[in-house]
């Protein structure tokens, strides 16, 4: 491969060099995978990389079986969820196996036939694709309802594997996208789970509460001990630093110093995605002023600038996603982390009225609890808040 043209990468397939730092993840998850030892969910806050970490999961184990990955933000009824499902298991088929493009053109061909048109053509597939399309076409005449339809999505990998003797991996990212479908969705996948033994499944969410009510209550939950769970941390700042080194220096021929270096983690954290966008502009102002050294000064400039980015978005968040408590708690933690006595004395009220407050937000990875003090995740949100 050649000489990189950038040496950072914001958004699209994170690979290599720009994949940082989640090796022992990347091994963890590859072998739960290939082995079908157990399905995982990649629990963390938005930006952390979770994507880009499934994503490398779905290369690695591409050459070895069939790799359906799914993002659930984009489904929003049970028709959505069940072509989505029959199609990238036909898509990842379609890229092992030269004879499965043919299929893969005839499934997305039937969904616009009529309902005669769909039959004849179903009858010549057969199969398993076969049995797919009769259960779309019986949902589509009325006489099967959603859950069927849900059912037969899940159980297609599972009979397409054990037809062509593969094995399967399904990536639900943003899981949480789901809910809307219907609780029994989860019942529906925890019945599939315990009786496929060809298929694995890799989810992720950013919603703790969410991913705790289907996987974390013994006795409640519908996926609970069905998956091992990890969670994704902020990248550890000696990687960051070891990582903006090596890009500058390799793309570039460019040397940033150890104060500019602290500055860069002091800015962002370890945040996957904000340290590869300030990266993005520090490479700007390498070119555009023909730098040879990264500077402090130059870090602080090019964080003011990805602050003035981001403002529209963040400011669209702060009206849109929190109540005037809510407002206040992170308006108080923006100055740095709190313990709760700490955050209702700032906000001259008792503890107890926060408290609901503080979990929800939480729970949906707003804030992180450490060492029983709570700061804001997003480090740079948090820079905006302070600011505001």
């Amino acid at each position: 491969m050649g000489k990189a043209n950038s040496a950072f990468k914001v958004g699209g397939f994170i690979e290599a060099p720009y994949f940082v730092d989640r090796d022992d993840e990347l091994q963890h998850l590859h072998h739960d995978v290939r082995t079908l030892a157990q399905s995982n969910v990649v629990i963390a806050p938005r930006r952390f990389g979770k994507t880009s970490l499934l994503r490398a999961v779905e290369s690695r184990a591409s050459g070895e079986m069939l790799v359906s990955y799914i993002n659930c933000l984009g489904i929003v009824d049970p028709v959505g969820f069940h072509d989505r499902i029959v199609e990238e298991v036909l898509r990842s088929f379609a890229v092992r196996h030269g004879k499965g493009k043919r299929l893969l053109a005839t499934w997305r061909d039937l969904l616009k036939k009529p309902v005669l048109g769909m039959r004849d053509a179903l009858a010549e597939i057969g199969g398993s694709v076969e049995g797919m399309g009769a259960i779309r076409l019986k949902f589509r005449t009325r006489e099967v309802d959603a859950q069927a339809l849900l059912g037969s999505a899940l159980a297609f990998p599972e009979k397409l594997a054990a037809e062509q003797n593969e094995r399967v991996l399904i990536i639900l990212d943003e899981f949480q996208a789901l809910v809307p479908l219907g609780e029994h969705i989860f019942s529906l996948l925890k019945e599939k789970m315990e009786s496929q033994k060809r298929v694995a499944y890799l989810f992720s969410g950013s919603s703790l509460r969410m991913l705790h009510e289907v996987f974390g209550r013994e006795g409640k939950s519908p996926l609970y001990q069905m998956v091992g769970r990890l969670f994704l941390g902020e990248i550890s700042y000696p990687f960051v630093h070891r990582f903006y080194r090596e890009r500058l220096r390799e793309v570039h021929g460019c040397e940033i110093t150890d104060q500019a270096l602290h500055q860069v983690t002091e800015c962002v954290g370890g945040i996957p995605y904000y340290f590869q966008k300030l990266g993005v502009s520090l490479e700007r102002e390498i070119a555009l002023r023909a730098k040879k050294k990264i500077t402090t000064s130059d870090v602080e400039r090019t964080f003011a600038l990805l602050l003035e980015e981001l403002s529209g978005d963040f400011q669209e968040r702060w009206e849109t996603r929190f109540t005037r408590q809510q407002r206040a708690l992170l308006k108080v933690l923006s100055q740095g982390p709190m313990s709760v006595t700490e955050i209702a004395r700032s906000m001259g009220i008792s503890p107890a009225n926060i408290s609901y407050n503080l979990s929800r937000q939480t729970e949906a990875m707003i804030l992180t609890k450490e060492d029983r003090r709570y700061r804001i995740t997003d480090r740079v949100f948090a820079t905006w808040l302070k600011e505001l």
